[in-house]
């Protein structure tokens, strides 16, 4: 194998491991702003909730200070497990956790 064989190789190798699943989520360092803010509570929601933001923010209100609300869509078994994920490890550090399906938010709101 030449070395110019090899430079294939490797990028190829590269180009495989970035276009697959494992690397789906990359998780990078947040600003420096967001770790010296003082947060309240913690939202995680699918975008497809954003127009429900009066009602999430009834809900996350509703937790004591430093509380986390996970929201996932009960359709994506694989968001599900990463959320109790990230719970758990919130649980861990001492945050109330409270997770919901969006069907559980959206049947819970008042409809006019």
């Amino acid at each position: 194998m030449s070395a110019g064989d090899e430079f294939n190789v490797k990028s190829m190798y590269n180009r495989r491991l970035n276009n697959s699943k494992f690397h789906r989520y990359r998780l990078t360092r947040p600003p420096k702003t967001l770790l010296k803010a003082k947060l309240d509570n913690i939202a995680i929601v699918p975008a497809s909730m954003l127009p429900l933001t009066q009602t999430l923010k009834e809900k996350v209100n509703t937790l004591p200070k430093g509380g986390v609300f996970l929201c996932y869509t009960q359709e994506n078994s694989r968001q599900k497990k990463i959320l109790e994920r990230v719970g758990e490890t919130f649980r861990e550090q001492g945050h109330a956790v409270r997770s919901m399906s969006m069907g559980e938010v959206y049947n819970n709101t008042p409809r006019f």
